[in-house]
């Protein structure tokens, strides 16, 4: 059998888990599809999710469509729970981007279609509620192609938008050429123009043929419609997900290939490892490596989806989806086996804030340490650390996930936590170039090992790299390995106690004593060495930054350039259109938090703010922020040095 690999993506409230629903009881999974208000849908799981009545965790399941199978990702819509999107995105073959005809394009939307486009996902546009009071359908295809893409075709005409008697039909059950189709096509397919210019006879069948090839290429966006509360425009959407998406049946002979993108824990706290499958097969009892780590686990048990539930199974084959059981060390983003060219690396967007979380009530602490580690191998992004004086840090995207993750420690684990200390992060660069050596047994290093890093600056959005000049021939894999290793955690805090970023560290020189150097030898003075070339670099703060659209009436102009010049916002002239101004630029995130309200406030809900997250930019010297350190300082030697000494004593 055929499978396809998709995701369902949106903005908040633009029912996309009510579509999921009707796409489940269309195909004949569910008797009935469950509505969000009632508590009662299939992929919103969590009580939380019940009782709050949206998604807080991407969840998936399957289905079968002319004789497909197709395995469903069912995303969160909010921004704070962008991570489990992100996730998604690299193991999909196709996306479902539903926009509401009510409330039109929002700023999540943007963000999605852009990443989708980016990474040449194949995506079907489904607008949705028509049935709805406001909806436009027309007005919402001219500002998807003025402010999206162009490169869409609406495959179905509407009638009655705005009721619940809302019709659909079929373009190409019409004898009619359709010139959005034509013009479209013969933008993007050179031998479609040529045929068309020499007048060659087109009909609708090499239409929807090109239609359905540029639609798996990821080149082109076909458009469908529907009112999924009323299970209007479902069929329609089944057919386009079989037609409209690139379908696979994998070599299950090649070479293995699969990512972990999806890690939960059952009520026994036993570990669940969802796996795409690319290339390859894995069965109960396999002993499976993970690439460039030292890794291979064994598999105790597997369960693929199917037809709405998770199943038993002895094996998971090439381009399915398959949960795997009894490994211990498998991490969200590990390639299980080789590498393959069509593992996506989505990057939507980073946390903006970190915060202190503490038990309310202190003799829960260690209880709340557990449920933490827990939870941030389910969410990487949380980026869980304590200090040296037991207090416990997280990163976070919102006020949102704040709520939503205190819940979760309530209900699932009883612990009651509050937060406190919210910064926004920073990060700092190398402003020079720096260079230090320790050599074994000497001065201020009691280790058995001599380490050299020079540190510089990379470009900007670079992130942090390390080569070695040091051949294994004159320092053995395994020092090396651990030279990089303490790289890698030493530059989470640099000389202002943020992340160190966009530079560029190099192992220029290394020894070691045999028999006696170990490799935590060199975990041990690797950080000394580089925070002292750090020092000798200096560092310059960066902060997160938001690529921004403004959109206001023509009347509030002064007083919205006057707001943007107070939060240090750099902008291009003012655009008119229409009655209305639009401002593009960029604006640090810690000064326009809550802009969208006074946005909504001054001009009465006619201007929006649309922000996306862009990067890190050099904040002015005065306007620095420093962060408190959380772990010994490498660069106060002597500190450091007791705090080691008496950890290998104990």
């Amino acid at each position: 059998m055929k499978i396809v690999n998709i995701g369902i993506l949106a903005h908040v409230d633009a029912g996309k888990t009510t579509i999921t629903e009707n796409l489940l009881f269309h195909s004949g999974i569910i008797k009935e599809a469950g509505r969000v208000d009632l508590g009662n849908t299939q992929t919103d799981s969590m009580e939380l999710e019940r009782r709050r009545g949206i998604s807080i965790k991407a969840s998936a399941t399957s289905f079968t469509w002319n004789d497909i199978k197709i395995n469903l990702i069912d995303t969160p819509g909010h921004v704070d729970f962008i991570s489990e999107v992100e996730r998604s995105l690299n193991v999909l073959d196709g996306a479902i981007l539903v926009i509401s005809a009510v409330e039109g394009i929002q700023s999540q939307t943007r963000i999605l279609f852009d990443t989708l486009k980016a990474l040449k996902i194949p995506t079907i546009i489904f607008i949705n509620k028509l049935d709805r009071l406001g909806a436009d359908s027309n007005k919402l295809i001219n500002e998807i192609r003025k402010t999206m893409t162009k490169k869409i075709i609406s495959l179905q005409k509407v009638y009655g938008e705005g009721s619940k008697d809302v019709i659909l039909n079929d373009l190409f059950k019409s004898d009619i050429l359709n010139d959005d189709m034509i013009n479209v096509l013969s933008d993007i397919d050179d031998s479609f123009l040529e045929a068309y210019v020499k007048d060659e006879s087109l009909n609708k069948y090499d239409i929807k043929k090109k239609i359905v090839f540029h639609s798996k290429q990821g080149s082109l966006y076909p458009v469908l419609f529907g009112a999924a509360s009323l299970g209007i425009g479902i069929k329609e959407l089944l057919d386009g997900i079989a037609q409209y998406f690139p379908t696979y049946d994998g070599d299950s002979n090649e070479n293995l290939s699969g990512v972990v993108f999806k890690i939960e824990r059952t009520d026994n706290n036993e570990k669940k490892v969802y796996v795409r499958l690319f290339q390859g097969k894995i069965s109960v009892r396999d002993m499976i490596s993970v690439y460039n780590k030292d890794v291979t686990e064994k598999i105790k048990k597997i369960n693929t989806l199917r037809n709405g539930k998770l199943i038993d199974e002895s094996s998971i084959c090439a381009g399915d989806i398959g949960i795997i059981y009894g490994t211990k060390s498998l991490q969200i983003g590990d390639i299980i086996g080789l590498p393959s060219s069509r593992i996506r690396n989505a990057s939507i967007v980073n946390p903006a804030f970190v915060t202190t979380i503490s038990a309310v009530d202190i003799e829960k602490t260690d209880a709340l340490f557990q449920a933490l580690t827990i939870l941030s191998e389910e969410d990487p992004f949380l980026e869980f650390e304590t200090d040296n004086q037991g207090h416990m840090y997280i990163n976070l995207f919102g006020e949102i996930q704040m709520e939503i993750l205190s819940s979760i420690l309530e209900d699932l684990y009883n612990i009651k936590v509050e937060f406190s200390n919210t910064q926004t992060i920073y990060k700092e660069t190398p402003k020079g170039v720096g260079t230090a050596v320790m050599y074994m047994r000497r001065d201020l290093n009691p280790f058995w090992a001599t380490v050299g890093l020079k540190i510089e600056p990379d470009t900007r959005g670079a992130g942090l790299s390390y080569i070695s000049n040091v051949s294994t021939g004159s320092l053995p894999k395994s020092f090396q390995n651990a030279v990089e290793e303490a790289v890698i955690n030493t530059s989470k805090q640099g000389l202002f106690g943020w992340e160190v970023t966009d530079a560029k560290v190099t192992l220029t020189f290394g020894e070691f004593s045999s028999p006696v150097s170990t490799p935590a030898d060199f975990r041990n003075v690797t950080p000394m060495v580089f925070m002292e070339a750090l020092n000798e670099a200096k560092t310059q703060l960066l902060e997160p930054v938001s690529e921004f659209e403004l959109r206001i009436p023509k009347s509030v102009i002064s007083k919205a350039m006057w707001d943007l010049e107070t939060m240090r916002a750099t902008y291009n002239e003012p655009v008119i259109i229409e009655d209305e101004m639009l401002i593009k630029g960029f604006i640090p995130i810690d000064n326009s938090k809550e802009y969208k309200l006074k946005i909504a406030a001054y001009t009465e809900g006619k201007g929006t703010f649309l922000t996306k997250f862009y990067g890190y930019k050099e904040v002015p010297f005065e306007l620095a922020k420093s962060r408190e350190k959380t772990t010994w300082d490498p660069l106060n030697k002597k500190e450091y040095l007791l705090y080691k000494l008496n950890v290998i004593r104990d």
